[in-house]
C-alpha cells in the first residue's frame, strides 16, 4: 500500500543508487582491464572515489527526474509505444503496434509464460529510435521503478492517488495523463504487415484462423538478467577460474550449450529499449531431445588393446573431443586463447575419468578375460590385486610404474587425434605438445587425488 510521496521519492533514490553502483563498476573495469592485477586496493579505491565524483551527478534524484519529465513532454510530439511483446522484434520495420499483456492467469506446472513473472517490466519503442533513444532511456528507466513492490508503471494504470500528486507536485499532470493513456491503450484491432510472420490454422468451417507473432521482450529481458547475473557473476567466474586452476575447487553454475541471437543488428535501438540495454543479446536455452543410449553404462571390447582408442569411448568423448578441436584451431597465442584451450582439455578428461571411474567400480578382476595391457588393466581394474592368486598383479600395482606409463598413453594417442583430425595442422603437434598434453593429465589426476576420488588409486 502506497501511504505517501515519500515513498516514491525514496524508491527512486534507491533506484538510482543501484545504477550509479553500476555504472562505477562498469567504468572501474575498463579502466582497469590491463593493470587490475597490479593495483592495489588503495589505488582501486582511489580510482572508485574519482569515479564517483564524475558520475554522482548524473545520477541525483532531482537532476534525472528533470530528464524524466523532460523526455516525458518531448515524446507527446511523437510515436512513444509501450509494450511486453514488440512488433519490432520479429522485424524492425514492422509498422503493426506492440501489445501490454500482463494476466494474473496461472500457467500450467511445466509452462513458463509472461504471467510467470509478477510486475513484469514494461518496454517501449517509438518512430524514430536514434533520436529517441534517450529519452526512452529516463522513461523506461522511471516507469520501471519498484516502490513497496509494485512498479510505478502499475501505479500509474491503477491511477494511484499518491502517484497522482506526485506528478502533481512535479507539475506534471499532463505527463501523468499522457502515460496513463499509452499503458492502457489498446490494439486498434486486427492487422498486419506483409513483413510479419503470419500461422494460418486450418478451422472445420472451412476458415483460417490467422496468428501473429510478437516478440516477448520483457520476459526475454528478464531471462537475460538471470543467466547474466547467474553465470556471469564475478563469484561464478571466480569459480570457474580456480577449477581451470586447480585450487580452492568449488561449486559453479553452467549454462551449456546457450545460444545468442542478436536483434536490431547494429542498433539495437531500432528494437526497442530493453533490447538496446541487453545490447541487441537475447539468450536462446537449448531446447533438444535427451540423448538415449540402448546400454547406459560404459562397455568395453574384451578384445580392446588398449582403453584410449575403444570405439566406445570415441562415441562417449565426441562433443568434448570436438570441442577441443574447435579450439586448438585457434593458432593465437593470447590469454584467452590458452585458457579455452586448457578448459576444453580439461573437460575431456573430466569425461574420460569419469568413465575411468564407472570401470574401476566393477566388481574385481573383470579385466583377467581383456586384451588390454597390464597398465590399463592396473588403472580400470584397482581391486584385482586384493584378489587371492594375484600377487604379481599387486607387485605390479604397487610399483606405481603404470601410471606413467597411462599419462604416456594419453599423450600419445591424444597427439595422434589432433594430427589425423586437424590436418591443417598436423605437423605442428610435436614433442612439446606431447608434453603438455602430460601435464594437463597429470595436473588432473592430483586434482581429483585431492578430491578424494582417486583416479589413480
Amino acid at each position: 500500500m502506497l501511504e505517501s510521496i515519500q515513498e516514491i521519492d525514496k524508491a527512486i533514490k534507491g533506484f538510482l543508487q543501484t545504477e550509479l553502483d553500476i555504472a562505477i563498476d562498469r567504468e572501474l573495469k575498463k579502466k582497469t582491464q590491463t593493470q587490475k592485477n597490479n593495483l592495489s586496493e588503495q589505488n582501486l579505491n582511489k580510482k572508485r572515489d574519482g569515479l564517483y565524483d564524475k558520475l554522482k551527478s548524473d545520477y541525483e534524484s532531482t537532476c534525472w527526474l528533470a530528464e524524466v519529465f523532460n523526455s516525458i513532454q518531448e515524446m507527446q510530439n511523437h510515436q512513444l509505444s509501450f509494450a511486453t511483446h514488440t512488433a519490432k522484434g520479429i522485424h524492425t520495420a514492422l509498422k503493426t503496434e506492440n501489445v501490454i499483456s500482463i494476466s494474473n492467469t496461472k500457467l500450467p506446472v511445466g509452462l513458463v509464460g509472461s504471467q510467470s513473472i509478477p510486475h513484469l517490466m514494461i518496454d517501449a519503442n517509438s518512430n524514430n529510435p536514434g533520436s529517441h533513444s534517450g529519452y526512452l532511456k529516463y522513461i523506461i528507466g522511471f516507469i520501471n521503478v519498484e516502490v513497496n513492490g509494485v512498479r510505478i508503471y502499475e501505479l500509474i494504470q491503477s491511477e494511484n492517488v499518491v502517484m497522482m500528486e506526485f506528478f502533481k507536485k512535479h507539475q506534471q499532470e499532463s505527463g501523468f495523463d499522457y502515460l496513463n493513456k499509452l499503458l492502457l491503450k489498446k490494439p486498434l484491432g486486427e492487422q498486419t504487415d506483409g513483413k510479419n510472420k503470419q500461422l494460418l490454422f486450418y478451422q472445420q468451417d472451412g476458415n483460417y484462423t490467422c496468428l501473429i507473432p510478437l516478440y516477448p521482450t520483457s520476459i526475454t529481458h528478464y531471462v537475460c538478467q538471470k543467466i547474466s547475473n547467474v553465470k556471469y557473476s564475478e563469484v561464478n567466474l571466480q569459480a570457474r577460474k580456480n577449477r581451470r586452476e586447480n585450487k580452492d575447487p568449488a561449486p559453479y553454475c553452467d549454462m551449456p550449450n546457450l545460444a545468442v541471437t542478436i536483434l536490431g543488428g547494429t542498433n539495437s535501438n531500432n528494437v526497442s529499449r530493453l533490447n538496446n540495454i541487453q545490447g541487441g543479446r537475447n539468450y536462446l536455452l537449448p531446447s533438444l531431445p535427451p540423448k538415449i543410449s540402448q546400454d547406459r553404462e560404459f562397455s568395453l571390447s574384451k578384445f580392446c588393446e588398449n582403453f584410449f582408442e575403444s570405439k566406445t569411448l570415441k562415441y562417449h568423448i565426441q562433443d568434448d573431443f570436438n570441442y577441443v578441436v574447435q579450439v586448438v584451431k585457434d593458432t593465437r597465442n593470447t590469454i584467452d586463447v590458452r585458457d579455452k584451450r586448457k578448459d576444453a582439455i580439461d573437460r575431456l578428461l573430466h569425461t574420460i575419468f569419469g568413465i575411468a571411474h564407472v570401470l574401476q567400480n566393477k566388481p574385481a578382476g573383470w579385466s583377467k578375460t581383456y586384451a588390454l595391457p597390464l597398465a590399463q588393466k592396473i588403472w580400470l581394474d584397482p581391486y584385482r590385486a586384493d584378489l587371492d592368486g594375484e600377487a604379481k598383479f599387486a607387485d605390479e600395482k604397487t610399483k606405481q610404474e603404470w601410471q606413467k606409463i597411462i599419462l604416456q598413453d594419453f599423450a600419445s594417442w591424444f597427439n595422434q587425434q589432433l594430427r589425423s583430425t586437424v590436418k591443417e595442422l598436423k605437423f605442428d603437434f610435436a614433442d612439446a605438445e606431447y608434453n603438455e598434453w602430460q601435464r594437463e593429465i597429470e595436473e588432473m589426476q592430483k586434482f581429483y587425488e585431492r578430491l578424494g576420488k582417486g583416479v589413480f588409486l
